[in-house]
């Protein structure tokens, strides 16, 4: 491949993940700023009964969990910009393929090629079944 096909690639993928960025810590802002708006609406009622409490619970969790989720999410494209800058973004960890750009633009996280990725997945099949397996025919101690 050459240099330039290479850098066009690069840039490609560049663009991409500070386009990710740039919407991850949109949606950090906006989930911080409902939060933080609705805390300081919430006002502590002596009349507020269970349910009351239980769905606002709920709400904080819910809330916490999407939070949660848009950080991981973050923390994913930083190590993905990391790989970027040493060149090993878009690289299978398997074989050391290239990953091809469209199956990046829809997994950006992807780690290997589609083929070591279904090897991967089968593997894992097998670990479950086994460890499954075992379960079942373990006798129980009593």
């Amino acid at each position: 491949m050459s240099t330039k096909t290479e850098r066009r690639r690069h840039d490609a993928l560049r663009t991409m993940l500070h386009d990710m960025r740039e919407r991850a810590v949109q949606d950090i802002e906006a989930q911080m700023g409902r939060r933080l708006n609705e805390a300081s609406r919430h006002t502590i009622d002596a009349a507020m009964d269970l349910a009351d409490w239980a769905a606002m619970d709920l709400e904080d969790d819910v809330d916490l969990t999407l939070l949660q989720l848009r950080y991981t999410r973050y923390k994913e494209i930083a190590d993905a910009f990391r790989r970027l800058e040493t060149d090993t973004y878009g690289v299978c960890e398997q074989c050391r393929a290239e990953i091809p750009l469209e199956r990046l633009e829809v997994e950006p996280f992807a780690r290997f090629c589609v083929s070591c990725q279904e090897r991967l997945e089968a593997l894992e099949r097998v670990d479950r079944e086994e460890q499954r397996f075992k379960t079942a025919h373990t006798p129980a101690r009593g």
